[in-house]
């Protein structure tokens, strides 16, 4: 008996059977811990860890170690904002780029700015006698704005006052007329 070459041949194509084209391929192991974090690259946990300390009673404090190993500056704490860098600079702080101390704030966010972009704290630093000449030309500046406005060194001359006799004595007389000027004293009868 001798076999046609297509064995279908002769039956309804509804009876024809029709196997997929090829085989899918399995998949592959994958990694069996990405179902367990929510995050797309993993969070440093040996760093934030590090960061937490019992003894740090604000997010932006500077702790004492690190103030005593670099005794000889002052710190301050800005938004990683244009305005606020410029602002520091101005005042002669610079950004700190020691590992350890920048990564106090590494992570940490300060608020957010008017458009509602997230800011971040920076850590800049001066040499104190920059800060202490800059309080002490302030101080100056304050005591000459004080002097200026006392009125024993001032010389008054006004069409409303007699200053010619006491001229720096800081002694006005007052010379106003006119009716609207009248004002009664009640006396302690």
């Amino acid at each position: 008996m001798t076999y046609p070459k297509d064995p279908f041949s002769g039956l309804s194509p509804n009876l024809i059977p029709t196997p997929p084209a090829a085989m899918p391929e399995p998949p592959g192991p994958g990694d069996a811990m990405a179902h367990l974090s929510p995050f797309s690259k993993a969070q440093d946990i040996d760093s934030i860890i590090s960061g937490l300390t019992l003894n740090r009673e604000l997010k932006l404090f500077i702790p004492q170690d690190i103030k005593d190993r670099f005794s000889s500056f002052e710190f301050r704490v800005v938004n990683d904002t244009p305005t606020e860098i410029a602002a520091a600079k101005r005042q002669y702080f610079e950004v700190v780029d020691d590992p350890e101390a920048v990564g106090l704030f590494s992570g940490l966010v300060s608020g957010t700015d008017k458009s509602g972009r997230v800011t971040k704290p920076i850590l800049m630093a001066r040499d104190k006698r920059v800060g202490k000449k800059i309080a002490q030309l302030k101080a100056r500046a304050l005591q000459d704005h004080y002097a200026a406005m006392d009125p024993a060194k001032r010389n008054f001359n006004s069409k409303h006052a007699d200053t010619q006799s006491v001229i720096n004595a800081g002694i006005t007389k007052g010379q106003f007329g006119g009716a609207f000027m009248n004002i009664r004293v009640p006396r302690a009868d």
